[in-house]
């Protein structure tokens, strides 16, 4: 089994890098690196970089790279999966050691180790909650408003692919990951899966409700990649600045079901989705899955839902 320590970052074709390095800065990533023809962006946690611009005529979803936790994960993966490439240097800023992988719907899959850290940069204050009769904000007022924000982290990101049960194998089978919860259903004799949501098996140690999530779709590609921001607050603060520069809103602000998080999904110049969330379910070993049958605007539990077809 493949420890993955974490995701790393995803990759996308742009036709426009000036375009391409205003939105995601204005979407709250920093400029980690530039090189001919790609534009390295990173957030506020140390990874070199966790989304690459990459100069091309037409823009598409590339490929996604996830960090392992040691460079014998990258032997092993070279060896036992088929398909698999061999251990490389990245030739990228940032530097590390790299396997290529492709999916069993073709997708381009990453795995990464050594990637350079830096330093963290500043991020955006936490506003403390005054819950009744458990105050946590005292004699202080909160003074928010629209502005830039930081993005923490690249937290999780989701495919779309026409063979949805030989994807999730494919993840399960390979790496430390294991379901958090499915779309579909288990009424019948056996259950019927379209979906599911994806998590590092870590024991009892706490992580994220998902990190991956692959959904059956007429449609391939990656529906979203999502970065984790500081709080609700911020959450509200980077969609009315992103509305006031007149950018795409997709869907939100709003709380979905499965994984709880706080969304705001916004539609790049090229339309490309992309999300800041905040405040999601982390679980561990003890957390049972459950299995969700309905249609995308039902996972919202308060705020603007997507559309119906969100996840077709």
């Amino acid at each position: 089994m493949i420890q993955l320590e974490d995701v790393g970052h995803v990759a996308y074709a742009v036709p426009d890098l000036a375009v391409a390095e205003r939105f995601l800065t204005d979407f709250g990533l920093e400029v980690s690196a530039r090189t001919a023809d790609r534009i390295y962006f990173r957030a506020a946690a140390a990874r070199h970089h966790v989304y690459v611009a990459v100069k091309a005529d037409e823009s598409r979803f590339i490929g996604t790279a996830l960090d392992v936790a040691s460079k014998a994960d990258l032997d092993l993966a070279s060896r036992t999966i088929p398909g698999a490439g061999p251990v490389v240097e990245t030739g990228e800023p940032g530097g590390g050691w790299r396997v290529t992988l492709k999916t069993p719907n073709g997708h381009t899959i990453w795995l990464d180790y050594g990637v350079a850290r830096l330093d963290p940069l500043p991020t955006d204050p936490i506003t403390p909650l005054n819950f009744h009769g458990a105050p946590l904000r005292i004699n202080r007022s909160v003074r928010g408003r629209a502005r830039r924000i930081s993005v923490l982290r690249f937290g999780h990101f989701v495919l779309q692919v026409p063979d949805c049960k030989a994807e999730i194998n494919w993840f399960i089978n390979h790496f430390n990951l294991t379901p958090s919860d499915f779309l579909g259903s288990d009424e019948g004799s056996e259950p019927v899966v379209f979906g599911a949501f994806l998590r590092l098996a870590k024991g009892a140690q706490l992580v994220d409700h998902h990190c991956i999530l692959i959904n059956q779709s007429r449609f391939f590609g990656c529906h979203h990649s999502s970065f984790e921001v500081a709080d609700l607050d911020t959450v509200m603060a980077g969609h009315e600045y992103l509305e006031t520069l007149g950018y795409n809103l997709d869907a939100g602000v709003g709380r979905h079901m499965l994984g709880s998080l706080i969304y705001d999904y916004w539609l790049d110049p090229f339309g490309q989705r992309i999300e800041h969330f905040t405040d999601t379910d982390v679980i561990n070993d003890e957390f049972v899955p459950s299995y969700f049958n309905g249609s995308a605007d039902e996972t919202t539990q308060w705020g603007m839902a997507p559309d119906a077809s969100f996840f077709d």
